[in-house]
C-alpha cells in the first residue's frame, strides 16, 4: 500500500450530529487504526457541542471583520473536549488540530468530500499519532458510508389496536454517545484526547450561525 486510506462510517442520530467510525490504513503504520468519535456541526442542540470530539462550523455567519482562524481558536477554547475544530468558508478550512492551528485550501485535484468529512479524517489522523503538519487531504483516499436513523413503524397487533395504546411508534435514537476511543487491530490500543460520547450536500448542514459557544 502506498497511499493512506480512511474508511469512514457515519450514523446520524439527529440533525448536525454524526457518530463516526474511522479506520485508517497508513503505509508507515504496521496496524490498522480504528477510531470512534462524535462529530457535531454547529449550530446543534445542547449539550451536543460540549460532547463533540470533532466540531465543525461554517464561517459565513461571521462579519467581514471577524477572523475565521480566531473563531476556530475560540471554539477550541470553549470546547476543550474537541480534538479537532474546523471552521470553513468556501474553499478554505481553518483547523485546530490537537492544539495546533492549520489551514487547508481545497485544490482542484482533491477528492470531493465536505469539510465535515475531513474533520473526521483529521481526528483519526491525530489518534493514529501522525504529524498534524503532514495532514494532506490530497494524499488521503476516503471511503465513506452514511447510515441514517429512521423512526420505527407504529406498533400494531393482528387483532387491532390494544386498549390504552395510542399507537405511537418509538424512534430510534443514538442514546448517549460513545467515548472517542481508538484501537489497532491485534489488540493494542491508541489513546485519544477526545472527551465524551459524535459540503453543502450534507443533511446536517446548519440553518443559522452558532454564536453561543465563544464570545467574540
Amino acid at each position: 500500500m502506498t497511499a493512506t486510506t480512511v474508511r469512514l462510517t457515519e450514523d446520524a442520530p439527529q440533525r448536525g450530529v454524526r457518530r463516526a467510525l474511522a479506520a485508517l490504513l497508513h503505509p508507515d503504520l504496521p496496524l490498522r487504526i480504528a477510531d470512534e468519535h462524535l462529530r457535531v456541526r454547529l449550530p446543534a442542540s445542547h449539550p451536543m457541542p460540549l460532547l463533540a470530539d470533532a466540531l465543525v462550523a461554517e464561517a459565513t455567519g461571521l462579519s467581514p471583520y471577524e477572523d475565521p482562524a480566531r473563531y476556530a481558536a475560540e471554539l477550541a477554547d470553549c470546547h476543550p473536549g474537541a480534538l479537532v475544530v474546523a471552521v470553513y468558508r468556501g474553499p478554505r478550512c481553518w483547523l485546530w488540530l490537537g492544539g495546533r492551528a492549520g489551514l487547508l485550501v481545497r485544490e482542484p485535484g482533491w477528492p470531493v468530500h465536505p469539510w465535515s468529512v475531513w474533520a473526521s479524517v483529521a481526528h483519526v489522523w491525530l489518534v493514529a499519532g501522525l504529524d498534524p503538519a503532514a495532514f494532506d487531504p490530497a494524499a488521503v483516499q476516503v471511503v465513506r458510508t452514511v447510515r441514517s436513523y429512521a423512526p420505527a413503524p407504529p406498533r400494531s397487533s393482528p387483532a387491532g389496536p390494544v386498549p390504552g395504546d395510542g399507537g405511537g411508534g418509538t424512534s430510534a435514537s443514538g442514546g448517549s454517545g460513545a467515548s472517542g476511543r481508538a484501537s489497532a487491530s491485534g489488540g493494542s490500543s491508541v489513546p485519544s484526547r477526545a472527551s465524551a460520547s459524535t459540503a453543502s450536500l450534507d443533511p446536517d448542514r446548519p440553518t443559522e450561525p452558532y454564536r453561543d459557544s465563544a464570545s467574540r
